[in-house]
């Protein structure tokens, strides 16, 4: 089965899949299907949780509305 990564422009805003409504992130780069994001909003109750760290790109989401 063959897919492609998404694609993001390094200073998009994304959303945590799971929480989507609690988290804002910036994405400062892209390899492959990873995504680097620097987390704006994070809810400290997260077990693990971090303010930056690389992603698959399925774990993020963009925020709607942008250009």
């Amino acid at each position: 089965m063959d897919f492609k990564a998404e694609k993001f422009k390094k200073g998009e805003l994304v959303r945590f899949f799971r929480q989507s409504e609690n988290t804002l992130g910036i994405v400062k780069g892209q390899d492959g299907g990873k995504v680097e994001v620097e987390w704006v909003i994070w809810p400290s109750r997260t077990r693990g949780a971090t303010e930056h760290g690389w992603y698959p790109f399925y774990k993020v989401k963009r925020v709607k509305g942008q250009d």
